[in-house]
């Protein structure tokens, strides 16, 4: 027997070894997967994600912003002549309204009447005098004539240089009967326009100066909201000059008041970084001053946008898309929100778009998609099942 084997040595190792390969093979055929099991094993492996696919619909943004009413100016009301207050009205109190043209109060007229009384009187005695005078002149030229026919009278037997001064007294006195009328008829100040009343210091008996201020008040009229506008809100909106603006007042009693957005500012805010619009409303005598009011603005049309869920973006732009069954990040524009959901300037969605990304979400992630209603959408094979 040792010896068969010592003999047959060789051949034995060659059918050992033919029978390791023969078990092997068997055993790899055994073992391999059918080719339509293959795509399903490596989809059990796949993370598993829900994509919808966005529909291109028209957009146009509502840009909602907060504003402050404000005055174009304010008004210090200074009396241009000084005296004792004897009248004061009943509107020029602070938060009064108050009609163009109204009163406000009254200065004592008595030294202004005495002053135009004055002047007219300095006015008739130059009068007189002139009369004087040019009768005068007409009697010397006659008698200068009958003397000395062939000559011309000198100017001053002929009064001419009186004359001229009591004709510039006479002009100096209307200028001055002018100004005291004038003088006279400030003393009753009354409203310059349309306004409401901020301060007002004054009663009656009180002696005011020309100069001093007695109180302040703001045009209705000048009522204006100013609203603080990012660069991204302002190319929402578009084109700003005539835009029409809903105002939202702080009362809901209130309701809404129309208005219209007629400037922006030259220059952006040193501390914000945000510009400014300017809203007029049409009925400026409802706002009050100082309060804050919400502004809706309609932007500019956009004709192809997505609506996506607001979950979809990772961040402030940017979202994942499923493409033949791997993960593909996309940078988008945002044009707006709505509710729970983004809008965005169509792009290439590819397979769809992820509603909700995976914690583990990378560039090239094998995942498989699922629509919204729960059946695979596309796996990592890049085929959709039927």
């Amino acid at each position: 027997m040792t010896r068969f084997v010592e003999r047959h040595a060789g051949a034995l190792q060659l059918v050992f070894v033919v029978g390791v390969v023969g078990i092997a093979l068997l055993m790899s055929i055994s073992l391999r997967p059918e080719s339509g099991g293959r795509s399903s094993a490596a989809a059990v492996n796949d993370t598993v994600v829900s994509v919808v696919t966005p529909v291109a619909t028209p957009y146009r943004p509502v840009v909602q912003l907060n504003g402050v009413v404000q005055a174009r100016t304010i008004t210090r009301i200074i009396p241009q002549v000084s005296g004792r207050i004897v009248a004061v009205s009943s509107s020029f109190r602070p938060g009064a309204s108050i009609l163009k043209g109204d009163a406000l109060f009254t200065i004592d007229p008595a030294d202004y009447r005495l002053a135009v009384e004055r002047t007219l009187a300095e006015i008739e005695a130059a009068r007189s005098e002139l009369t004087r005078l040019e009768a005068e002149a007409a009697a010397e030229r006659e008698i200068w004539q009958g003397q000395f026919p062939d000559r011309q009278i000198p100017d001053l037997i002929a009064r001419v240089p009186q004359i001229a001064a009591v004709k510039a007294r006479i002009r100096s006195g209307e200028a001055a009967r002018e100004a005291a009328e004038l003088a006279l008829g400030r003393t009753t100040v009354r409203a310059p326009f349309n306004a409401r009343i901020l301060e007002s210091e004054l009663d009656v008996g009180q002696v005011v100066s020309t100069g001093v201020a007695v109180g302040t008040m703001f045009s209705i009229e000048s009522l204006e909201i100013a609203v603080p506008v990012s660069s991204e809100e302002r190319r929402l909106i578009g084109p700003l000059d005539g835009q029409s603006v809903a105002v939202y007042l702080p009362s809901s009693m209130d309701g809404v008041l129309p208005g219209t957005l007629v400037r922006a500012s030259a220059a952006l805010d040193e501390r914000t970084r945000l510009g400014t619009l300017f809203v007029a409303a049409d009925n400026p005598g409802r706002l009050m001053l100082g309060e804050f009011v919400r502004v809706e603005i309609a932007g500019k049309d956009t004709p192809d946008s997505y609506r996506l869920p607001a979950a979809a973006l990772t961040s402030r732009d940017r979202l994942w898309v499923v493409e033949n069954g791997r993960l593909s990040a996309r940078t988008v524009e945002v044009l707006g929100r709505e509710a729970e959901m983004a809008v965005v300037r169509v792009f290439d969605d590819g397979d769809g778009v992820v509603s909700i990304p995976p914690a583990n979400a990378v560039e090239g992630l094998a995942v498989t998609a699922r629509g919204p209603d729960g059946l695979a959408a596309i796996d990592s094979s890049g085929s959709r099942p039927e």
